[in-house]
């Protein structure tokens, strides 16, 4: 599963768990895999890496964002008898938050597109009750051929719209594309997700994208 995300150009942030035996040792890890310039010794509170990890929008996510915990099986040996996290319960927890937050629209703001978030768990199958009283068995999948994931309708249709890769978003300055008219001289645009309005896309339609005054990212100026 995850060679084939790295095929199509999603941002795979990839944690290695072996070993860890701290939440705050996890947060470090993760921060460092998302871009973040943390020492290895370097102390890290863990409530402060909860909002931190919302906060990686430099990366290039597109075409998606998958965030991998290998080994995850360590994380059920840390013992913390001062800290309020349970690794294990910690690491999902942190998961979730970027599922949340990536997958809204946050704003006028050219690099806050939407974006789609899985995240997944390497560990021996020995492992999976364990898993299951943390995660919930229901909301277990294991990896294989023929599973569907809950982005896989997101996938065909990425490469059903954009077979050469998801293009830089484009963003309507006026706002015309969904019937409202954007006061704000601030805003850099409301994002445009029809494909019908982008070149690189099979489903262009130069009529209808004519119509609007659509920019790229990089014809964005955010600075004052």
């Amino acid at each position: 599963m995850k060679p084939r995300l790295q095929e199509q150009g999603w941002f795979i942030v990839e944690v290695n768990c072996a070993g860890v035996d701290t939440s705050h040792e996890l947060g470090r890890r993760l921060l460092r895999a998302l871009g973040f310039n943390i020492a290895p010794d370097q102390w890290v509170n863990g409530f402060w890496v909860m909002n931190a990890v919302t906060e990686a929008d430099w990366n290039d996510m597109r075409q998606g964002l998958f965030v991998f915990y290998k080994n995850f099986e360590d994380l059920f040996s840390v013992r913390e008898e001062c800290s309020p996290f349970y690794a294990p319960e910690y690491a999902l927890q942190l998961a979730e938050n970027m599922v949340y937050h990536y997958s809204k629209f946050r704003g006028n703001i050219y690099e806050q597109y939407p974006v789609v978030v899985g995240y997944g768990v390497g560990l021996p199958t020995s492992y999976i009750p364990q898993f299951e009283d943390v995660m919930g068995a229901e909301n277990v999948m294991i990896a294989g051929e023929g599973v569907r994931y809950p982005w896989s309708d997101f996938e065909e249709e990425q490469r059903r719209n954009f077979p050469h890769g998801a293009p830089d978003p484009l963003y309507d300055k006026e706002g015309i594309v969904y019937g409202f008219t954007i006061d704000d001289k601030d805003s850099t645009g409301v994002y445009v997700e029809d494909p019908r309005y982008y070149p690189e896309s099979p489903l262009y339609d130069p009529v209808l994208a004519s119509k609007v005054h659509l920019v790229h990212s990089e014809d964005v100026d955010d600075t004052e």
